[in-house]
């Protein structure tokens, strides 16, 4: 009998607790599902956010090699010993890229593009030149890439010769 009487008492024990723990284990996992649910999304949106980021910083590092290549090039190819000299006796060392594409730059030499006046917002240009008979040449671009202001250098010679 007094066995009985604690199986009976167990028995009724955990039927309250079955039906407890199934009325509030619904709600906790409807919760636990939405938070779920939450931080997956939120971790889809940020990565699709970091991969636009990637995306633009790949654009902007591909044109600015591209400026750069390009300016050397014009000045390898289309600019004179003397030309370089007039620059570098005239101080005009700076090329703002703000508005420049290849399209202006193709229009216009690049010795109209080269002012002496520093600009106000990156990107620009700045060229270095020294020496003599060889002139080396530094071009040094400045932009700013989220927050920070970068450098990229190229160096190259320019001598005075005929070809």
């Amino acid at each position: 009998m007094w066995n009985s009487n604690i199986k009976v008492q167990y028995k009724q024990y955990f039927k309250k607790d079955r039906i407890l723990i199934k009325k509030g284990f619904t709600l906790i996992e409807v919760l636990c599902s939405i938070t779920i649910f939450s931080i997956l999304f939120m971790t889809a949106v940020s990565i699709q956010l970091n991969s636009f980021k990637v995306k633009k910083y790949n654009k902007d590092l591909y044109n600015s090699i591209l400026i750069m290549e390009y300016i050397k090039n014009n000045i390898i190819y289309n600019c004179s010993y003397d030309e370089i000299m007039y620059l570098n006796s005239m101080n005009k060392r700076y090329i703002s890229c703000n508005d420049l594409n290849f399209h202006s730059i193709k229009d216009n030499n690049l010795i109209n593009l080269v002012s002496d006046a520093v600009p106000d917002e990156e990107p620009y240009v700045v060229l270095s030149i020294s020496g003599a008979e060889v002139l080396k040449v530094n071009l040094q671009f400045y932009e700013n890439i989220y927050g920070s202001i970068k450098v990229r250098e190229c160096e190259f010679y320019k001598g005075n010769y005929k070809k």
